[in-house]
């Protein structure tokens, strides 16, 4: 039972510590916003992929006739599932080589499947525009912190030990 309570506290102090720092005006004009940036050129690489005509500002993709546009800002590049999957792994009872290699592979696999979201969104909204607010706010939402879950489960499952 012990075990489970100091999972629980690191879990919650991590949330809220690390809440509060993605909330500062430091974290956000200095490590958000490039890496919201970061975001919207990838997407913009991904859509031209696609075949799909759009220009690309540091935080918003357009379509080149202006038909459909969105806003990428801090709060779309994923940050919040990054630290759920962060907060979940620390917390969780494994080794702390068991943990990098969770926060190796895990994080960079969760940026990629927020990218997928973007760009399947900004699809969604040139496609099929009436149901874009309900993908993004539903549907997204609740699918990339179920990835943040999934990708926990999967680390936990067939990459962390388990007592003999």
């Amino acid at each position: 039972m012990a075990q489970q309570h100091r999972s629980a506290l690191i879990f919650l102090a991590i949330m809220v510590v690390g809440g509060e720092l993605l909330l500062t005006a430091i974290v956000q004009d200095d490590v958000l916003t490039p890496w919201t940036s970061a975001l919207t050129r990838f997407s913009a690489a991904a859509l031209h992929a696609l075949g799909l005509e759009v220009r690309s500002a540091p935080h918003a993709l357009a379509t080149t006739d202006n038909s459909f546009s969105v806003a990428i800002g801090n709060s779309c590049n994923g940050a919040w599932a990054h630290l759920i999957l962060l907060a979940s792994v620390m917390a969780y009872p494994a080794s702390w080589r068991e943990k990098l290699v969770g926060l190796a592979v895990g994080q960079p696999l969760l940026f990629v499947l927020n990218l997928v979201r973007v760009v399947s969104l900004f699809v969604i909204g040139v496609y099929v525009p009436a149901i874009f607010r309900g993908a993004h706010v539903y549907v997204w939402q609740f699918l990339i912190i179920g990835f943040a879950m999934l990708i926990l489960f999967i680390w936990a499952d067939q990459f962390v030990r388990r007592p003999a």
